[in-house]
């Protein structure tokens, strides 16, 4: 099916859906807030309906339509910087260099001490 057997031209310049479009589709809802433009917005809307009305949120997060690098070395930062200032960008730092385990994270291997529960020692003759 082509759009045009769907969406006509008004005599003001302005489109509309057809008669039959009308009554087969009840209920639709057109968003002007939510531009195909920004995918991110229509992203956030589809999980604050999963919320609603219970859990509120914001529109945007912590980082919002911002893109995010990361620099795992100095040569990485280097060439980040280097493209910033070529094309008239600056980064905002917003988290600090280096990582870190979390607390909870598991740092000695469970299957070292399965392994050794395991094994069945050899008998010197």
């Amino acid at each position: 099916m082509r759009a045009r057997e769907f969406i006509k031209e008004a005599k003001k310049g302005r489109e509309t859906l057809s008669k039959d479009a009308m009554d087969a589709v009840p209920g639709a809802l057109r968003w002007d807030g939510l531009d195909n433009s920004s995918p991110y917005h229509a992203y956030r809307f589809g999980v604050a309906l999963a919320g609603m009305p219970d859990y509120n949120m914001p529109l945007e997060g912590p980082i919002g339509q911002k893109m995010v690098t990361i620099g795992y070395t100095k040569a990485d930062d280097a060439i980040l910087q280097a493209a910033g200032k070529n094309l008239g960008f600056s980064g905002v730092v917003i988290t600090p260099r280096g990582s870190n385990e979390l607390n909870d994270t598991n740092t000695h291997s469970p299957v070292n001490n399965w392994n050794k529960a395991t094994k069945k020692k050899k008998k010197k003759k």
